[in-house]
């Protein structure tokens, strides 16, 4: 299980930097004529498919069954499930962000009417568990029916989607809870201390040397806490009572070491 947690975590890390690599090439070039616009669009298109490749292969390698140089292939016609799943996170966040929007708008008349019917005078508390709520929503719960989905297609094919039982494996509460708090503990809480330096370090190579070395821990522990995360969608994987089948007489697996 720590092998191959780990190993996941040096692919997704190798992944997403290539990934931010290419974003930032794409960023690079000057869309002026028609061969530069051809180039962004193949890059574009280059990101999504090795994204939905990245993603494949980290919910695949969950899976012990899977010898460790059969990944990559197999991770190919993954791409589409983790694309799809992809989709309902972006739906999610669109719902979430106009839902958002909806209340701040709203927030005066919603404030006035407080105070008139219940004669509410701080109505700061409410305005932020609304934030939070959506906050769960978009992420918690958009997340954690993303990769259930992706997971329950790469396993039994998109007849999968009509079905509820990728439903309700993303609506379970231990699932939900497990994955916002892995997202709470990888991701929100390390970035409370992205800007954070010591008071006593001299603005010369020594800051640039922390500051180096504080990014490259966050995302490094962005990448397990994402690895963490895609091992949700396996039934078993963090049950510490469960016994994952071997594959006998294939060293290249990814078995779980103790």
């Amino acid at each position: 299980m720590i092998s191959r947690m780990f190993a996941i975590t040096a692919w997704l890390a190798a992944g997403h930097a290539v990934l931010v690599g290419l974003f930032w090439l794409l960023l690079a070039i000057p869309e002026s004529n028609v061969a530069m616009l051809v180039a962004s669009a193949l890059i574009a298109v280059l990101m999504i498919v090795l994204f939905g490749w990245v993603e494949g292969l980290g919910l695949i390698a969950w899976s012990a069954q899977t010898p460790a140089r059969q990944l990559p292939q197999r991770a190919i016609p993954a791409i589409p499930a983790v694309l799809l799943g992809t989709a309902l996170f972006v739906v999610t966040w669109y719902l979430t962000e106009q839902a958002g929007t909806w209340w701040s708008v709203r927030q005066g008349e919603t404030d006035a009417w407080l105070m008139l019917r219940f004669g509410w005078t701080n109505t700061g508390r409410l305005h932020v568990g609304v934030g939070w709520l959506l906050a769960f929503v978009r992420y918690g719960l958009g997340i954690t029916l993303s990769v259930a989905l992706a997971a329950s297609v790469i396993e039994g094919g998109f007849g999968r989607v009509v079905g509820a039982g990728w439903i309700r494996k993303g609506l379970s509460p231990r699932r939900l809870l497990l994955t916002t708090g892995l997202l709470l503990a990888f991701a929100w809480l390390p970035w409370r201390g992205v800007s954070w330096r010591p008071t006593w370090l001299s603005p010369n190579w020594q800051e640039l040397v922390f500051v180096g070395l504080k990014l490259g821990v966050l995302y490094l522990g962005a990448n397990l806490g994402w690895s963490l995360v895609l091992g949700t969608s396996r039934q078993g994987v963090f049950n510490r009572t469960s016994k994952t089948p071997a594959v006998s007489g294939n060293h290249d697996s990814l078995s779980p070491a103790s």
